[in-house]
C-alpha cells in the first residue's frame, strides 16, 4: 500500500534549484498550485517580473492529489439556492459562465501544448434514491431551458450502459464533463511558467507580509523582497500569514484510493463507457477509471481533518462497495488526500482584498471541491486583473467575501456537519 497519489507514479514532485531571492520583484505569487501558476504566467507574458512561493515541493498539493475530473461545476447552491442568494440576473451570468469552465480548459491545454491526458468523457451521476432522480431530471430542465446545458437523463432500465452498479435508480449524463491526469497538468504548468521566465521558490514559506507606501515586503527564512503586488493563490492551504483570507474559506480533507489493475471485462462491466462518475449522496463521493482504463480511482471526504491514511481507506472502501459490490476481493494499492476549500456562500471568489492586513492583495480561491477547470480560469483572469488588462471580468467580480463570527481558519464545526450529512445519506434525506 502506498500513502502517496497514483498519479505520481507517472509525474512526482520534481525538487527546485534553490534560487537567490531577488530584492525585488513586480510581483509575488503566494502558491504553486494551478492557480497560482495560470496568474503567474500571465503576469511574466505580460511584461511583469514575478517570484512565485511554494511552501513545500511543487506539485506537494491538491493539484496534484485531486481526481483530475473537470465540470462546469454548477453551484453548490442549486440553482434555486443560487438565485435566492445573488439574484436571478447574477445567477445567469455566473451559470453561463461555469458553462465554459471546460471549454476555456481544453482549450488552455491545447494552446500550451501540455500533454495532460486530457479526455472529454462526459459524466454520469447515479441517483441514489427515485426522489433524486426527480431533483435530477427537474435541475437538468432548468438548466437546458436557462444556459442550453447538454445532457440527458437516464432511466433505471438503461442504467447498466452507464454504470455497473446496481445502486442506481438512473441517473444524468453530463456531456460537456471529462478528466484528466492532474500530476501531468501541473507539471506542464511549471514547465510553461520557468520558460516565461517566473522565478519560483519552492520549500519556501512566507512567513510574514508588511504594507509600505510602495507595495509590501515579504519575508521568509531565505530573505525579505520587496514586491508591488501580492496575489494570494492558497485555497484549502491559506495560512495565517494571511488571516484576513483565511477566515474566509473553509479547508477540508478529500481523500482517494486507487484499485489494482482490474480484469478489463470487470472494468467495461462496471465503467462501460469510461466516464467520470458521481452520485447524489450529500457526503461526496467521486470515481471514475485511470486514464489508461485499468483500475478505479474513488474519492471522497477524509475521514477526519488531519490525514489518517487506514481511516480513509477504510471509509472508501466502504463507499466504494455500497456502489459496486463487484469489488469485494480487488485490493487497493494506493491512499492519500489533500485539503480543498469551500466558502460560506458556495461560491468561488476573486479579487482585491480591501481592509485589515491584507488590504491591496489580489486573491482567487474557494473552489468548493471543484478546482481544476476554475481554478485554471480563474487563475488566468487574476493575472489579468493585477495587469489591468481587458478581458479580466467575471460574473464573479465583488461577491461578498464573506467570514463568519468567532472562526478564524480552523473548522472545527465540520464534524459534527459531517455527522448530520452522513445520518442523512443513511436515511434517504
Amino acid at each position: 500500500m502506498k500513502m502517496t497519489p497514483y498519479w505520481w507514479e507517472d509525474a512526482p514532485p520534481k525538487p527546485c534549484e534553490m534560487i537567490e531571492i531577488p530584492g525585488s520583484v513586480d510581483v509575488a505569487v503566494i502558491g504553486g498550485g494551478y492557480t497560482g501558476l495560470c496568474a503567474a504566467l500571465v503576469l511574466a507574458r505580460g511584461g511583469a517580473s514575478v517570484m512565485l512561493y511554494e511552501a513545500g515541493e511543487m506539485g506537494c498539493g491538491a493539484s496534484t492529489r485531486n481526481g483530475g475530473m473537470v465540470g462546469p461545476s454548477f453551484h453548490k447552491l442549486g440553482i434555486a439556492g443560487l438565485k435566492n442568494k445573488f439574484g436571478v440576473a447574477r445567477a445567469d451570468a455566473i451559470l453561463r459562465e461555469s458553462i465554459g469552465f471546460v471549454d476555456y480548459l481544453e482549450n488552455f491545454i491545447t494552446t500550451e501544448g501540455i500533454d495532460a491526458e486530457f479526455k472529454r468523457t462526459g459524466r454520469f451521476r447515479g441517483a441514489l434514491r427515485p426522489d433524486h432522480f426527480d431533483a435530477m431530471a427537474r435541475e437538468l430542465e432548468i438548466l437546458q431551458e436557462s444556459i442550453g446545458v447538454e445532457g440527458a437523463l437516464v432511466a433505471k432500465a438503461d442504467q447498466h450502459e452507464e454504470s455497473g452498479s446496481p445502486r442506481f435508480h438512473g441517473g444524468i449524463v453530463l456531456d460537456r464533463d471529462g478528466g484528466l491526469h492532474p500530476a501531468k497538468y501541473h507539471d506542464g504548468l511549471v514547465r510553461r511558467v520557468r520558460e516565461a521566465g517566473v522565478m519560483i521558490a519552492a520549500e519556501t514559506a512566507v512567513t510574514q507580509i508588511e504594507k509600505t507606501t510602495a507595495g509590501y515586503i515579504l519575508k521568509s527564512a531565505r530573505g525579505d523582497i520587496k514586491v508591488g503586488q501580492v496575489a494570494v493563490c492558497t485555497n484549502g492551504y491559506t495560512g495565517p500569514v494571511t488571516q484576513e483570507l483565511r477566515r474566509r474559506v473553509i479547508p477540508l480533507r478529500s481523500s482517494m484510493i486507487a484499485t489494482e489493475p482490474l480484469d478489463p471485462a470487470l472494468m467495461k462491466q462496471l465503467m462501460p463507457k469510461g466516464r467520470v462518475y458521481g452520485d447524489s449522496r450529500r457526503v461526496v463521493a467521486y470515481y471514475r477509471p485511470s486514464p489508461d482504463g485499468s483500475r478505479i480511482l474513488f474519492g471522497g471526504r477524509a475521514a477526519r481533518f488531519k490525514d489518517v491514511p487506514a481511516a480513509n481507506l477504510r471509509t472508501l472502501r466502504s463507499f466504494m462497495l455500497e456502489i459496486y459490490p463487484q469489488l469485494a476481493d480487488v485490493a487497493t494499492d494506493h491512499v492519500w488526500s489533500g485539503l480543498v476549500a469551500y466558502t460560506f456562500d458556495h461560491a468561488p471568489h476573486i479579487g482585491q482584498f480591501g481592509g485589515g492586513k491584507q488590504d491591496g492583495m489580489f486573491y482567487a480561491m474557494g473552489y468548493c471541491g471543484s478546482g481544476v477547470a476554475r481554478s485554471t480560469y480563474f487563475g488566468n483572469k487574476l493575472g489579468l486583473k493585477i495587469l489591468s488588462k481587458s478581458g479580466a471580468e467575471t460574473a464573479f467580480d465583488n461577491l461578498p467575501f464573506e467570514g463568519r463570527p468567532l472562526y478564524g481558519g480552523h473548522p472545527w464545526f465540520m464534524p459534527a456537519v459531517m455527522t448530520w450529512h452522513r445520518i442523512a445519506d443513511k436515511l434517504g434525506m
